[in-house]
């Protein structure tokens, strides 16, 4: 009885003073950070953790908290816009250059910062408390402590088994620890992907086209970027910022929907035949037009790293003529504007060419953050300067497509425009003044994107209101360039009324999800002059 009474009061004197109720301060603040939802549970598993090492392993433990409070600092911004890590957020951190990772950076608000430094503060506070006792003995309740822990990472990997999944040992729900497994997982992921669109976009293309009947002499394929559908007023957005493509003849899609919810993901299933979900690289929308005759062009307005470094540049690499406005170096190429691309466009037509032509324009447009895009310009403030500048940024874009359509025109040639973006953004800090746009895919509106046809002999302003999705952008591509290939089987008529296959959309975590589950995110139309 003595026994037990001596170690009751040992525990006491350990466990009810007020470092114990700042470690679980810091083991909420740190789980949060780490863009995982809050848990009461694994916030006492990490103090309890905290805990015994400090009994036994003081060192250790201020070893531990200042990684993990490093971490969870610089982190947090990250947690708070884009959640926990996942396959696309290290496709981005593997994919992006030195411009985007700064434009990233300046866009969250100055007070997630801040929150970020109490963060790292708390840690640096843990490493002041001194030892006072070089040696504690083990007591049953750290026996006992030990086991919490060690039970409480085997309960994702047990829920995971009872809903019908593997059972895992790695599938732990303990947020410090999935986050470094997330990371690492993923990363794996990324780098095998990566290494085998290297592959494959070296390789001959496999395309067996059996006729090529191209309706047009010149096609143009504008890949726009990060714009929701709602945003436009040619789409029914509440304002009026898209003067071209509200009135200009032709068919504007207004149900068309993206493959995923980042560039690389989204284009790369877009524009490559995909095949038991992989994209083959080698066999593209440009490596298509080659093997059918036409000549192809490609210009960009987005970084270049290398050669095959990314999904997109893998694809530009394959056309016949090939320019970037950014070559990935930040300070030599920063203020490249999308208009400039029409200095190029302006020379190709200046030559008259006997072979079909193919030009692919691939814009920054409205990528985060938008200010950059406009150069703080807005002609309407809704909500937050980031918002208002978003807005002016679709419609910088679509005084683009005026004028490069204006360009087709006075060619005297035949031809055919096809604007879409990539993917669409959700709010973040909603209702705000810092209100900002950010990469999602939780919500219907992160895939819901503007997909518009314009021809020279289009002689009305059609709405198409059956749905599209952008995994059957080859489909579109053969049926529109008049290439038949015995790999594209066309199902229906894409620019038409003809139902499709339901839209699924290709989530973060690689996961195929039916759109019509996803969620929703209202642009909402508050604004003032």
């Amino acid at each position: 009885m003595s026994l037990i009474l001596k170690e009751s009061v040992a525990f006491r004197s350990h466990t009810i003073n007020p470092w114990t109720g700042f470690y679980f301060l810091q083991s909420m603040v740190i789980n949060s950070a780490l863009g995982y939802e809050f848990s009461v549970l694994y916030a006492i598993v990490f103090t309890c953790a905290l805990l015994v090492l400090w009994r036994h392993a003081p060192r250790a433990q201020k070893i531990f908290i200042v990684i993990t409070s490093l971490v969870a600092a610089c982190y947090f911004p990250f947690g708070r816009a884009y959640g926990a890590p996942n396959f696309n957020t290290l496709l981005a951190l593997h994919s992006t250059n030195m411009e985007e990772s700064t434009e990233i950076l300046t866009i969250f608000p100055w007070y997630h910062y801040a929150i970020g430094v109490f963060i790292f503060a708390l840690g640096i506070v843990s490493l002041r408390r001194r030892v006072t006792t070089p040696s504690t003995p083990w007591l049953k309740w750290d026996t006992m402590g030990v086991i919490f822990c060690v039970g409480s990472y085997f309960i994702g990997p047990v829920q995971n088994h009872f809903r019908g999944f593997e059972f895992r040992l790695y599938d732990t729900g303990v947020p410090v620890l999935r986050f470094v497994r997330d990371v690492a997982v993923n990363n794996y992921e990324v780098v095998k992907e990566q290494e085998n669109m290297t592959q494959l976009s070296r390789m001959k293309d496999t395309w067996n086209v059996l006729a090529v009947k191209p309706k047009y002499h010149t096609y143009v394929v504008v890949i726009g970027e990060s714009v929701r559908r709602d945003a436009m007023g040619s789409f029914g957005g509440h304002w009026n910022n898209t003067p071209f493509s509200s009135q200009v003849n032709g068919n504007l899609f207004t149900d068309y929907i993206s493959a995923s919810g980042s560039t690389q993901k989204s284009l790369g299933l877009t524009l490559n035949r995909v095949v038991n979900g992989e994209p083959q690289y080698q066999d593209n929308f440009v490596t298509l037009a080659n093997r059918a005759g036409f000549q192809t062009w490609w210009f960009s307005n987005q970084g270049q790293i290398g050669e095959y470094d990314t999904a997109i540049a893998s694809i530009a690499k394959r056309a016949d003529e090939v320019q970037f406005l950014k070559n990935g170096d930040f300070e030599a190429n920063k203020n490249a504007r999308d208009e400039d691309l029409l200095k190029m466009t302006a020379q190709v037509f200046s030559t008259a060419r006997k072979q079909p032509q193919l030009i692919v324009l691939h814009l920054m447009g409205s990528h985060p953050q938008a200010c950059d895009r406009t150069g703080g310009k807005y002609n309407e403030f809704v909500q937050s300067k980031e918002t208002s500048c978003y807005l002016y940024s679709i419609t910088q874009t679509d005084d683009l497509l005026g004028k490069l359509y204006s360009q087709l025109v006075n060619t005297g040639d035949s031809f055919s425009m096809v604007y879409f973006s990539d993917h669409g953004l959700a709010f973040k800090e909603r209702g705000k003044e810092v209100q900002y746009l950010a990469h999602d895919d939780h919500f219907q509106q992160n895939f819901q994107v503007p997909f518009m046809v314009l021809s020279s002999d289009d002689k009305t302003h059609r709405v198409i209101k059956a749905r599209r999705s952008a995994n059957d952008f080859l489909s579109f591509f053969s049926q529109w360039t008049g290439i038949t290939t015995e790999q594209i089987k066309n199902s229906y008529r894409f620019i038409s009324e003809q139902k499709a296959s339901p839209a699924y959309i290709t989530n973060f975590k690689l996961q195929k999800v039916d759109y019509n589950h996803l969620g929703t995110d209202i642009f909402e139309t508050r604004s003032r002059r």
